[in-house]
């Protein structure tokens, strides 16, 4: 064995420092046996003990940070290849004597792409341009395979967020109107007049404002696919107007008396209950009837929690790409907070937590505080139920009381305040924004 530790980035970059069988200071103070010329960090920084032959780094600064493979610790065993960052410099934490930094180094990074194409490989059913292999996805796929070959019309029910539009496009994309268009139509985002337009077209002269003859979707997508998100928001004039289609597969412009036909499939979407809608008289029987040849529902994310790590692990190396943010994957906790979340807005919602954390996160990992607080709760833990509700916020309440006691110690200072309470200031920022104290902090002249 021959444990040290060389400097790979930073101003001491080829730096060479055997370590010994008993514990070493690092900062630099000059009385440490390991000095780092670096204002950024403190006098004593931190301490490595080698006594046993295991060696164990400990943060002993008031306010610094030391990391390991890009994660905050106060107190860890190294390992052979491990990353430590003090400061501005990034050191490699070597045992065996055989390889060079830079061998070690290509190793690692070729055995971690490897396990990634593994992962992402196994994770992701490039087919269908979907996340998952639970059994509730392995049935979704099953469903698309079936029914894609068909022209039959199909009616996907699930709430918001679930997938319904991917389904729909999987759908067309492996059917024989594969080649041919396929034109989403959100029957929720416009107004009646605007939508009828939209999806039938118009005449020059139809309506004020109709300045010139438009052609509608429908007659856009013939040969290919029609898909109607919301359908459940249509109104039943339209409603009477798309079952001709379904029926006739024929229309006229809005003001039009000429009759188009188009050859068109129709996948409808919606989130509510439509055979209550049936029955209330909000939506026509016999269209519901048209639509519902061959329905699918599919399942929110809180019956699939198993799918979680490999979504987010997608979401995650989509939006580090996009930033140009290099992340390694997610740090402890994170994935624990991530999998306990009940997921009201579902694949949706998940994404744009993790995109949140891609932006607001600063170390190689995805931390379980750089997630939105609905998730972890005020005080950075995962969201329990409803019993955990009264500790966590008790919890929360008191880390409160003493960041604020903390502040008008140190004169309302983030850095002394920091020091103070034995954290990092990038910490206590995070800390003070996921405690919801910004604007009490702001009134104090903080």
């Amino acid at each position: 064995m021959n444990p040290r530790l060389i400097a790979i980035a930073g101003p001491m970059e080829g730096a060479f420092f055997a370590l010994p069988e008993q514990e070493i200071g690092v900062g630099r103070e000059p009385s440490n046996v390991l000095e780092i010329a670096d204002p950024s960090i403190e006098e004593f920084h931190c301490a490595i003990d080698g006594a046993g032959g295991e060696f164990r780094i400990r943060n002993t600064s008031a306010s610094g940070a030391v990391l390991v493979n890009g994660i905050p610790v106060d107190e860890r065993t190294l390992v052979h290849g491990d990353e430590v960052r003090i400061g501005d410099t990034l050191f490699l934490f070597l045992v065996y004597e055989a390889e060079t930094p830079a061998e070690f180094r290509l190793q690692r990074e070729i055995e971690r792409l490897e396990m990634e194409n593994r992962r992402l490989q196994a994770t992701i059913n490039v087919e269908h341009n979907m996340v998952g292999n639970s059994p509730a996805m392995r049935a979704v796929y099953q469903f698309i395979s079936k029914v894609a070959p068909t022209d039959s019309t199909v009616l996907i029910h699930g709430e918001s967020g679930t997938g319904k539009e991917l389904v729909a496009r999987a759908v067309h994309r492996n059917s024989r109107r594969a080649g041919m268009p396929f034109v989403a139509i959100n029957c929720a985002a416009i107004t009646e007049t605007l939508l009828e337009s939209e999806m039938f077209g118009h005449e020059k002269g139809a309506f004020t404002g109709a300045i010139a003859q438009k052609r509608g979707k429908l007659e856009i997508a013939d040969g290919g696919t029609v898909f109607l998100d919301e359908i459940g928001e249509m109104a039943p004039a339209l409603q009477a107007k798309l079952l001709r289609v379904l029926q006739e597969h024929e229309f006229e412009r809005v003001g039009g008396t000429r009759t188009i036909r188009a050859d068109i499939r129709v996948i409808a979407a919606t989130n509510r209950d439509l055979t209550e809608m049936v029955r209330g008289g909000g939506f026509r029987q016999d269209l519901y009837y048209r639509l519902n040849v061959v329905a699918l529902t599919m399942p929110p994310l809180r019956e699939r929690r198993a799918d979680i790590p490999a979504l987010a692990a997608y979401f995650m190396a989509r939006f580090a790409r996009r930033s140009g943010r290099p992340l390694r994957g997610f740090g402890p906790g994170a994935l624990e907070a991530l999998t306990r979340y009940g997921w009201p807005g579902n694949v949706r919602e998940l994404e744009n937590a993790i995109e949140r954390a891609v932006v607001m996160g600063s170390t190689d990992y995805i931390l379980a505080e750089d997630l939105p607080e609905t998730l972890t709760g005020a005080d950075g833990r995962p969201a329990g139920g409803p019993a955990l509700a009264p500790f966590h916020e008790a919890v929360a309440e008191a880390k409160r009381q003493i960041v604020l006691r903390a502040f008008e110690q140190s004169g309302s200072s983030f850095t002394e305040a920091a020091r103070l309470l034995g954290l990092h200031p990038n910490y206590l920022h995070r800390l003070v924004r996921n405690l919801g104290l910004r604007s009490q902090l702001k009134a104090r002249g903080n």
